[in-house]
């Protein structure tokens, strides 16, 4: 401890030293998740999923559909069918009705099956109906095989199928399906919200991210217990709209069945319908006769399909991507994170001194004419224009990320090509100049400098103006290598989010206006004070240590947590 005060050095080469140590800690920290006691009471425990049947015994269909019933129950454990004949139970006629003017159809239809807030109506046959009827207990989940969230997502769905295994847990991966990326667009512009990775739809709801079994596997299995039963399958729902009808003056009390019949009454009843369809003046007769309602007919092919009842809540994001805050309400962290990210790594970018050093050089020369505005047009037009040109290079990186997709191999070779980068920014630290460097070759500078006194001895400022602009774009193409390592890791990093193309473009200008706000504000300083200093090795030296760290660490992360890249719900 005591050759620290020896060697001013050392502290200096620990300070740069620590932060990676840190990183290296936190990486190989893996957050763990925990289960309430009540979940984890629950956990080994195997659910039930309802659906419920509404059909008439007297026509033909029902004992085709019965039979196809018998078949879902067995090749889906954990389902519980009701089945209501509407021919015998007046309380589920009416609740039929209100659920057919609930999805908007005009009238109702048998057979019709109701669960999970999903109504299908109809049945053609095993083969045609039956995928239809499925849909009604699968949820759809879109991934992408490089996403480390969607792997996460994918380790707890055979959790979740253990204790639900009424529903099936369907995988759409959007890399290689060009139809699976389309229905997983159009499924996030419904909601309303950005397309994120992975996506599940299920029951009318949309859940966009995964934070962890415990927060987003938890919001899962909540929904899936919301809807997975209803207490009007056994009873009216008894909302305004369902509007029971009143008891006809001629059917006596004695004469309403009870709401639920079993699986065995209707199949004998479906066997045997010339004797379920007379009529009876006894208290006992199984037959009713509804003036208000009429009995609804067999589906035609016309009639079948599927409705899906929209839930009031929202319906999408993940309740660990919201806080409230005081004063604020709800906040969306995750729809914080990419602008500050893009902000703060454009400013860093912009401390870049290959990308300062010549406008500090320019600024040093056209001080001397003692002119504000000759140097806010030049100086400030150099500005714009490093901007537009810088602009350009990313929207290329941007394309050409886009073009070849997220691949795992890519992301690697980006990393690695990062850490080269950044160690050898942070040797230039140490040693600046020796050995390889990322710097503007010695060689080009000469050249540089004539242009900028040409600029600022220029007799007429239509041609200084063209003159820095020739100058801006030939500086961005000499150096392009020396600032190429932050461009490619944020492109990178934006094409992870799966965002569309107009804010892709958006984001890359509020990088470019962070990048730009270091060169304002020395542009300003310069108008104020008119001062013609020049930037000293020195200062160089930290911006050089600056950046270098910065890359290191996106370098990092992307090798070894790309997870922590997907900002945007993923």
């Amino acid at each position: 401890m005591f050759s620290m005060f020896i060697d001013p050095f050392a502290r200096l080469r620990l300070s740069a030293v620590t932060p990676l140590v840190f990183l290296f800690a936190l990486l190989s920290y893996t957050p763990t998740t925990a289960w309430s006691d009540d979940d984890a009471a629950n956990v080994s425990a195997v659910h039930t999923v309802q659906m419920e049947v509404f059909l008439r015994s007297d026509l033909p269909k029902s004992a085709e559909t019965i039979a196809y019933i018998e078949h879902l129950k067995n090749k889906r454990p954990g389902l519980d069918v009701v089945v209501h004949d509407v021919l015998k139970d007046r309380e589920q006629l009416a609740r039929l009705y209100a659920l057919t003017q609930r999805f908007g159809r005009p009238k109702p239809v048998v057979p019709s099956f109701y669960s999970c807030r999903q109504m299908y109506y109809g049945f053609l046959d095993a083969q045609r109906s039956g995928p239809g009827i499925e849909a009604l207990l699968t949820m759809d989940v879109y991934t992408r095989d490089t996403c480390p969230k969607c792997q996460e997502a994918k380790r707890f769905l055979p959790q979740l199928k253990q204790r639900w295994p009424a529903i099936e847990y369907r995988i759409h991966e959007i890399t290689g399906d060009d139809i699976a990326r389309a229905r997983w667009h159009a499924l996030s512009s419904a909601v309303g919200g950005s397309p994120g990775l992975p996506t599940f739809d299920f029951a009318g709801r949309v859940i966009v991210g995964y934070s962890g079994d415990a927060t987003t596997g938890r919001q899962l299995e909540d929904w899936i217990r919301e809807v997975a039963s209803e207490p009007s399958a056994k009873q009216p729902a008894g909302k305004p709209d369902d509007k029971p009808p009143p008891k006809p003056s001629q059917t006596k009390p004695s004469q309403v069945q009870p709401g639920l019949i079993s699986l065995i009454n209707v199949l004998q009843a479906a066997q045997a319908p010339d004797a379920l369809s007379e009529t009876s003046d006894s208290n006992d007769s199984p037959v009713m006769e509804f003036p208000e309602f009429e009995l609804p007919g067999e589906a035609t092919e016309g009639d079948v399909g599927a409705a899906t009842l929209q839930p009031p809540e929202e319906a999408s994001g993940t309740p660990s991507d919201t806080i409230e805050l005081p004063w604020f309400g709800p906040v969306r962290v995750t729809d914080m994170g990419l602008p500050l990210f893009t902000f703060i790594v454009g400013l860093v970018d912009g401390f870049n001194p290959c990308a300062m050093w010549i406008l500090v050089f320019l600024l040093s020369i056209l001080v001397n004419i003692k002119d504000r505005r000759k140097i806010i047009m030049i100086a400030g037009t150099f500005v714009v224009v490093s901007g537009l040109a810088y602009y350009a290079f990313m929207a290329a990186w941007l394309s050409m990320f886009l073009l070849i997709g997220i691949v795992r191999p890519v992301q690697i070779a980006l990393g690695l090509i990062a850490l080269t980068i950044g160690v050898i920014n942070v040797k230039d630290f140490f040693a600046f100049k020796k050995g390889v460097s990322l710097s503007i070759p010695e060689k080009s500078k000469p050249g540089l400098y004539r242009r900028v006194r040409e600029i600022a001895q220029a007799k007429y400022m239509t041609a200084a103006l063209a003159g820095v602009v020739v100058l801006a774009v030939v500086v961005n193409m000499v150096e392009l290598l020396c600032t190429a390592g932050l461009p490619a890791l944020y492109t990178q990093i934006l094409t992870l989010q799966d965002l569309p193309a107009w804010q892709n473009y958006l984001y890359l200008g509020l990088y470019i206006l962070a990048y730009m706000l270091d060169d304002s504000i020395l542009l300003g300083i310069t108008v104020v004070t008119l001062s013609n200093r020049k930037m000293q090795e020195r200062e160089g030296r930290w911006l050089k240590l600056l950046s270098g760290l910065v890359i290191l660490v996106l370098g990092l992360v992307m090798i070894f947590r790309p997870s922590w890249l997907t900002l945007v719900g993923h």
